[in-house]
């Protein structure tokens, strides 16, 4: 079967969630779940940026994982200087992660209001701020942040931020969906067509937010059209409406899709792994969640009984 990864950034993203304020143990503790629930990869945010930060980096260096990899989190170089004399670059490929993430721009509106760079100097900042880390020794993916926006105003700029992270070395290229407001037939065809324009040899990723109600299907349209690394939370932790939610999404892949994922015994713990992390979060479990809540599978009787048998898992 074919694989697809998951990439959770609970510690990162999710931290935007209200209410989520972990303290460095129990951050630990949600990366060995994660780390046992056969999680590929988990972000630990931002190097540094803080004590508490600098302490989790230095806990999860000597921290022995059965098979996560730990990303950190960066952006690309500032405007001003180059790559290797960006600070927080520096400070990105100093840490122990052996992959980083970078988010940078691919909508041309965020060229001209945010950032004030020209098209031209965007894709050097991309490109510099990949080939560094790669030369450095990293394994770098590249977040194309509101990339879906950026695509319906200018396609082929788009694309060109996808390339540019491409051809410095980006071991994955991640399609953002930010904001949230994408529909999962647009994020189908839109994947697709990177998938095609970036051609062989280039992973390309999902990272989608559910303020449209639509972060697990627009995940799984981007499966669909060929992307094979799925960036959210467990339990779709994170700001305004949360980010994907990668407890829908693992079974979904698994048992409808038949893409490989985790081994069986990991996914049969999804429940136990995903109420586990509410409580570590300090967050109450929705019951009417889908596969893992407790309401998931209840019924009184008649019709709903014989659509259970039909979801065919067992957590």
């Amino acid at each position: 079967m074919e694989q697809v990864k998951l990439y959770d950034t609970t510690l990162r993203d999710g931290m935007g969630g209200k209410g989520m304020s972990l303290s460095v143990g129990e951050k630990l503790k949600v990366v060995r779940a994660l780390d046992a629930l056969g999680v590929h990869f988990v972000e630990a945010g931002f190097p540094s940026s803080n004590p508490k930060e600098a302490e989790l980096f230095e806990r999860l260096a000597e921290l022995e994982l059965e098979g996560a990899t730990i990303s950190a989190f960066g952006m690309t170089r500032r405007r001003d200087r180059s790559a290797e004399d960006d600070e927080a670059l520096k400070t990105l490929v100093a840490c122990f992660a052996p992959v980083v993430c970078l988010v940078g721009k691919s909508w041309a509106l965020h060229l001209e209001k945010v950032i004030k760079v020209s098209r031209e100097e965007n894709l050097a900042m991309i490109a510099d701020s990949i080939a560094f880390c790669r030369a450095e020794g990293k394994r770098p993916v590249f977040d194309a942040e509101h990339f879906f926006d950026g695509y319906r105003d200018d396609a082929a700029y788009a694309l060109e931020c996808v390339r540019a992270a491409a051809e410095a070395g980006a071991e994955n290229v991640t399609l953002c969906d930010t904001n949230g407001g994408s529909l999962p037939q647009f994020v189908g065809e839109v994947t697709g067509a990177v998938v095609v324009a970036a051609g062989e040899g280039v992973e390309i990723g999902i990272h989608t937010h559910n303020d449209a109600e639509c972060a697990v299907a627009n995940s799984l349209a981007a499966v669909a059209a060929g992307a094979r690394l799925v960036q959210g939370c467990v339990n779709g932790y994170g700001e305004r409406c949360g980010n994907a939610n990668l407890a829908s999404i693992l079974p979904a892949l698994q048992l409808k899709m038949g893409f490989e994922v985790v081994a069986p015994a990991q996914l049969a713990s999804l429940t136990n792994t995903a109420h586990y992390l509410d409580e570590t979060c300090n967050m109450a479990s929705d019951p009417d969640r889908a596969y893992v809540g407790r309401n998931a599978f209840a019924h009184k009787a008649g019709m709903p009984a014989a659509g259970v048998a039909s979801v065919s898992i067992v957590l």
